[in-house]
């Protein structure tokens, strides 16, 4: 059975909240690889982390399965590895 037979059920948690989610984890693996030797904020990690957000959107759309790009998908993966960038560089311990 493919996914596009299976039928709707309800949706307990916004899927904006889990693209924040996961990208605020893919933010704070980031920061935790390549961003505790830098003195202000990584816009490099944050340039990679949205870049890949975009691009799995694009993805999505050269799929055609059942998934259907957004570009508030790519807003919310931004913002949430933004987020936890911002997070990741006030409190990690160094």
């Amino acid at each position: 059975m493919s996914p596009g037979d299976l039928p709707d059920g309800p949706k307990a948690v916004s899927d904006k909240l889990l693209h924040f989610v996961e990208y605020a984890f893919m933010g704070c693996l980031a920061w935790a690889g390549f961003g505790k030797g830098t003195g202000g904020f990584p816009w490099g990690l944050f340039a990679f982390c949205a870049c890949f957000g975009i691009a799995d959107e694009c993805w999505q759309d050269w799929l055609g399965h059942a998934r259907t790009p957004d570009v508030w998908d790519a807003a919310a993966d931004a913002a949430g590895s933004f987020c936890s960038l911002l997070l990741c560089m006030v409190f990690w311990k160094r």
